[in-house]
């Protein structure tokens, strides 16, 4: 254990002295630049992050709408599957192809298969 976190400091020392050093060659390098080139470099500094950001917030924005949409799909999808369901219960129960069939006689339909089947669903 000792040999681990011997290894552990030594690393930690490393990688403090080098960014001792960097900052030492960024901070003589930054005095070398006028008023001007240092609000330069700060904003390009500043665009450099808020542009990234940017693109996250609008690539989540589109990622909500994206799922409102597919949500949409979703419950659109469910309704076409119950309204192909229902076709296929009045058929079955010998309905007339050409009306269709209320809610509450697709709910007597299912009594009725339900009483002469186990599972209603399965017939559907």
């Amino acid at each position: 254990m000792e040999d681990w976190s011997s290894y552990l400091m030594s690393y930690f020392h490393m990688a403090f002295q080098n960014a001792v050093f960097f900052m030492a060659t960024v901070r003589n390098g930054l005095s070398l630049l006028d008023d001007w080139q240092f609000a330069v470099l700060v904003l390009a500094i500043i665009g450099i992050i808020s542009l990234p950001f940017a693109a996250l917030v609008r690539m989540s924005w589109r990622l909500r709408r994206s799922e409102i949409v597919i949500r949409s799909l979703n419950e659109d999808l469910a309704q076409v599957t119950q309204d192909l369901n229902v076709e296929r219960v009045w058929r079955l129960a010998g309905g007339d192809s050409t009306e269709r069939p209320s809610a509450d006689s697709l709910k007597e339909l299912y009594k009725i298969m339900a009483r002469h089947h186990d599972d209603a669903s399965h017939m559907a």
